[in-house]
């Protein structure tokens, strides 16, 4: 009776060792978002400009914020330069917004651009964010941070 009641302690020991361990193995993995393995921002207080780019047509500085009669004014690349100088802008880290429409090919050309276009202002660093909701940059998906120029923060631009 006894070798009855230690075989039956051990069968019971076994079938829930079995379960634990079968319930541990068959949670359901969650596979992490492309923004929750991407770097994400931190350097906000060393930006000097922040331009929002929605298209060519619509890009905006806003920060400084560029504005006539109270309203943000459109920036082209064409002389964008020369807005930095009107503002006085340093050119320290330049930081463009873009949305989450952009994506492959036309992504890397808008990132190509922009680091063409601010690196021909003078900016060191120009790093593109994904916009997120709300005017911060800290916590953004970084898509591009590249060292341009190094030089003096101060120097206004070299022919805008």
């Amino acid at each position: 009776m006894k070798m009855l009641h230690v075989a039956g302690k051990t069968v019971l020991t076994l079938a829930f060792i079995l379960t634990m361990v079968s319930c541990s193995t068959t949670g359901t993995q969650v596979t992490p978002r492309a923004d929750d393995v991407a770097p994400h921002f931190t350097d906000e207080a060393s930006v000097n400009a922040v331009l929002q780019f929605s298209s060519w047509e619509y890009t905006f500085l806003i920060r400084p914020q560029y504005l006539e009669h109270g309203f943000l004014q459109q920036v082209h690349r064409e002389n964008i330069g020369t807005v930095f100088d009107q503002l006085n802008v340093k050119r320290g880290t330049a930081v463009v917004i873009v949305g989450w429409t952009y994506n492959g090919q036309v992504l890397t050309q808008v990132v190509s651009d922009w680091k063409t276009i601010l690196g021909g202002c003078g900016f060191q660093r120009v790093v593109v964010l994904r916009a997120q909701m709300g005017n911060k940059l800290n916590g953004s998906v970084i898509v591009d941070d590249s060292i341009l120029h190094i030089g003096s923060v101060e120097s206004p631009s070299r022919g805008g």
